[in-house]
């Protein structure tokens, strides 16, 4: 036992040893940012590539205007770029003003519900692949904001690269210690992480929401993987697998409101298990394949300061194989690189406190998911909101098949948005806040059949259509039982939850197969 404990400690040891020694190489590559100035500066001049740019949008109204306005102001030649833009399932007034501002193609995904940002970028590049004329392709979230040299930077910083990672500047208009913390944080990871592995040929984690690719890369890899940020690691996995290394380019810019910031870090379980899975390939691939697999799995603050205390208590009292000078020099090495990181990174005086503070905010969160407390702080935060929560209940009955099921379905409305939570005796299942109790709905009936039940309303009803009625909400819709069997012209009005005996799944979306079907 005391064996396994000491070469467990030599293991940790050596583990802490490589990232320190990996995060002074990032504070000391990063130093040497004026690389990137210097490299625009060579390939302004450069011949302009044919860009395809690609934006995803879904109720983005504010915010792809202005987007779509930057676009087309571009000092950039309009022969070499076409603006792509989806809109997935928009129940806004975006299509009729991007027709009318004009100069991008407009795709319409999501008839009934959403497809979902993979999906439907997935089902547009299928078509966009067989152009000719394309040297790249550049992936916008409709969220974001860019300057008229987006693209002239892209063409300057693409020669040479076959992937590029833009940058994300938060634009902050109440300025709150959690905004100081999120933005402050930002700022110094990719100034110091994004930069320094940029500087020395590593991989960085793709972001679909700036994302700049060459057809060429598509051609060989034939897909993307945008689905979440799990998705988006694994697909920069396969990429640099097959030797294409996406690069971050802190020139490329782009701009969104502090209210999308979002904690790039995939879950540790899933990090875990894509290294275990990719172990077997760690021998038969490049070597930059096999850094960025084992620097997925970093150390945070917490966990680092534990390894590397412990190990330090530990070799004050005790013998161990490294010497306690040894031990002492690593955190030495540690302490210089985080003191340099701060004037490399240029985050300003005034926000190393915000900085220091980040460990806190993170720890806070893990403490505020432990389930017990997590439960409890849900708890609270209903009993907060109860007095501006609104909530009807259904009767609604659930079928596996063969048997039917008294059940209730909660139809809530909290503070602008909604949910939706189905109860079964003592089980329940709320769906996730949504805008729109078309979505809730979906969610909890999804969640059902995967479970092999479905639940016999309207919504999940082969005879029901949505009606785009341009309200946020969306709960009505059309029967068209009666007009499938030629007893009338027109469809009967109805809503989302309501029921009757004449239930047929929705996957029956055909009228021979809907007058052919019997439920068992």
């Amino acid at each position: 036992m005391v064996n396994f404990l000491l070469n467990l400690l030599v293991i940790l040891f050596v583990y802490v040893v490589i990232y320190i020694l990996y995060y002074a190489a990032c504070v000391f590559n990063s130093s040497k940012a004026k690389k990137f100035l210097l490299k625009q500066k060579y390939n302004a001049a450069a011949k302009p590539n044919n860009m395809i740019v690609i934006i995803y949008a879904r109720n983005n109204e504010a915010t792809i205007v202005p987007l779509l306005e930057s676009l087309n102001k571009q000092n950039y030649p309009k022969d070499n770029f076409q603006t792509h833009i989806i809109l997935d399932h928009c129940t806004d007034n975006s299509s009729n003003i991007l027709e009318f501002i004009g100069g991008a193609k407009i795709w319409r995904v999501g008839e009934n519900a959403p497809v979902g940002k993979d999906e439907a970028i997935s089902w547009l590049l299928e078509g966009l692949l067989s152009y000719q004329n394309v040297d790249g392709f550049v992936f916008l979230n409709a969220e974001r904001y860019i300057d008229e040299n987006f693209l002239a930077t892209i063409n300057a910083n693409l020669y040479g690269e076959d992937i590029l990672v833009g940058s994300t500047d938060y634009i902050v208009r109440t300025k709150t210690l959690l905004n100081c913390i999120k933005t402050t944080y930002h700022s110094y990871i990719d100034r110091i992480f994004n930069c320094g592995r940029s500087l020395m040929n590593l991989a960085t984690v793709v972001n679909s929401d700036i994302f700049v690719i060459r057809k060429e890369v598509l051609d060989k890899i034939k897909c993307v993987d945008f689905k979440d940020i799990n998705s988006e690691l694994k697909y920069t996995t396969l990429l640099v697998r097959n030797g294409f290394i996406p690069k971050y380019c802190p020139l490329i810019k782009t701009y969104t409101s502090i209210d999308n910031y979002e904690d790039r870090k995939p879950s540790i379980s899933f990090k875990l298990s894509l290294v275990w899975h990719c172990l077997s390939l760690v021998f038969k691939s490049n070597i930059k394949f096999s850094e960025f697999l084992f620097s997925t799995l970093a150390p945070n603050f917490w966990f680092l300061m534990l390894i590397y205390f412990s190990i330090f208590a530990f070799t004050y009292n005790y013998y161990f194989v490294f010497d306690y000078t040894f031990v002492f020099a690593m955190g030495v090495i540690l302490a210089v690189s985080f003191i340099s990181s701060l004037f490399v990174s240029k985050i300003g005086k005034a926000n190393v406190g915000y900085l220091i503070l980040y460990p806190i905010y993170s720890l806070l969160k893990l403490f505020l998911h432990i389930p017990v407390i997590k439960t409890l702080a849900d708890t609270v935060s209903r009993k907060k909101q109860d007095d501006e929560r609104e909530m009807s209940t259904v009767d609604v009955c659930v079928t596996d098949g063969k048997n039917n099921l008294a059940c209730k379905l909660d139809l809530l409305s909290e503070n602008g948005l909604v949910r939706a939570v189905f109860r079964f005796k003592k089980k329940k299942y709320s769906s996730s806040s949504q805008i729109r109790m078309v979505d809730a709905i979906k969610e909890v009936s999804d969640k059902l059949n995967e479970h092999g039940f479905r639940i016999k309303i309207c919504q999940s009803c082969g005879y029901f259509n949505l009606k785009m009625d341009g309200s946020t909400n969306m709960v009505k819709g059309y029967c068209n039982r009666l007009v499938v069997q030629n007893q009338s012209e027109v469809p009967l009005d109805t809503i989302l939850w309501n029921s009757c005996p004449y239930y047929v799944p929705q996957e029956v979306n055909k009228i021979i197969d809907i007058n052919n079907f019997r439920e068992n």
